[in-house]
């Protein structure tokens, strides 16, 4: 027993050092920028994986009474609180809503309402799910209707189905395709010059908008920011790999993340400085962002992006929070962010699966 041990304190504590190392890199990585270095986009992706493989170290060493190698991970964890609670937030009760101005925010990636009509015999989930959240304003991503006059889901049997906000604004992505395809606003509140925000991007995008609440001005990004592009077989493929430990798929596999993660990463890092850019330019009472970021807490984007605005899960959400649900890519991508004198309240992830991606939504109490 003796013996077994002494192997295994010496096989485990150098896999250790390398893994605390390797967390705490990844919990600073967003410092750096994807054009600079694609290793450290790398690392905040995999930040998660090196945090749940140092607390499982922790508690071997904590059972095993190896006080040192147990401090290590403490001490690496104590540097990388700020990262683990924006990551997992540790609240516990719901606080209950104040009085005054508090609006609910929903922001939803709705993947083109699952191609699915909506009748009154077959109602779509999603604008089902929708009308049910009561929120007072939504932030759709996807957002992908037919034609005018096609017998599928169109812009106008949308509006009339979600005929409770008077106010819309739907930014058109990508004028080339069939239909409509970009990005919406639905609001109870009046939504005014409402534009897409300048950068490049082929089918992605963010769109600015004003909104008039009791008196005061609000100043709304809704983003839909640049995707890795992954195939389901790219999906399937990495999904076999983590079961399976295929090898001989590894290569190809790599090479596809190569080519697609790297320039989506690089992509995404000139997106958000050109929406950092339209945020510190915005002379309104208030400001949220919100939207699809395909990008996690611990990233160049979110940080860029982010800047002096508070991020309303890690403020008052609960756990590890995942947003992205397909097989093994499970991230929280979608975000809402808004500026210090706006208080968040239970911000919230539900998990319903009409969609690859789950809805998120908050209220706020503008101060």
């Amino acid at each position: 027993m003796k013996l077994l041990r002494t192997l295994l304190h010496t096989l485990f504590v150098p896999v250790n050092a390398v893994l605390v190392i390797l967390m705490v890199a990844a919990a600073f990585s967003d410092r750096v920028s994807p054009e600079t270095s694609l290793a450290a986009a790398y690392l905040g992706l995999l930040f998660p994986f090196f945090l749940a493989a140092n607390a499982a170290f922790l508690l071997y060493w904590l059972f095993m009474r190896e006080w040192k190698p147990a401090a290590v991970c403490a001490v690496a964890f104590l540097l990388c609180f700020v990262p683990i609670q924006r990551y997992i937030p540790l609240h516990g009760k719901v606080n209950p809503l104040p009085k005054g101005q508090v609006i609910k925010v929903l922001t939803y990636n709705v993947m083109n309402f699952a191609g699915k009509p909506h009748t009154a015999k077959s109602p779509n989930r999603l604008i089902e799910y929708i009308i049910r959240s009561e929120a007072d304003i939504v932030c759709l991503q996807e957002y992908t209707v037919a034609p005018s006059g096609n017998k599928g889901l169109t812009d106008a049997v949308v509006q009339k189905a979600l005929n409770m906000y008077p106010y819309h604004s739907v930014i058109d992505l990508n004028t080339a395709r069939w239909g409509l395809s970009g990005v919406a606003v639905f609001s109870k509140y009046p939504i005014y010059n409402s534009r897409k925000i300048d950068y490049n991007s082929d089918y992605n995008g963010s769109s600015a908008h004003e909104l008039y609440i009791n008196g005061k001005t609000l100043f709304l990004i809704n983003n839909h920011l640049e995707s890795f592009k992954l195939t389901q077989e790219d999906r399937t493929r990495y999904s076999g790999i983590i079961k399976t430990l295929d090898t001989e798929t590894f290569g190809n596999l790599k090479n596809t993340f190569n080519r697609k993660l790297g320039p989506a990463f690089k992509v995404r890092a000139k997106q958000a400085e050109a929406v950092a850019r339209e945020i510190q330019q915005a002379k309104a009472n208030y400001t949220i962002v919100c939207g699809d970021f395909n990008d996690t807490p611990v990233s160049y984007t979110h940080r860029i992006i982010q800047g002096n605005l508070t991020d309303a899960f890690a403020a008052s959400g609960r756990g590890f929070g995942v947003t992205y649900n397909q097989n093994v890519f499970r991230f929280r991508i979608d975000h809402i962010l808004h500026s210090p004198n706006i208080t968040p309240y239970n911000c919230t992830i539900e998990h319903v699966d009409y969609s690859d991606h789950y809805p998120v939504w908050c209220y706020l109490q503008l101060n």
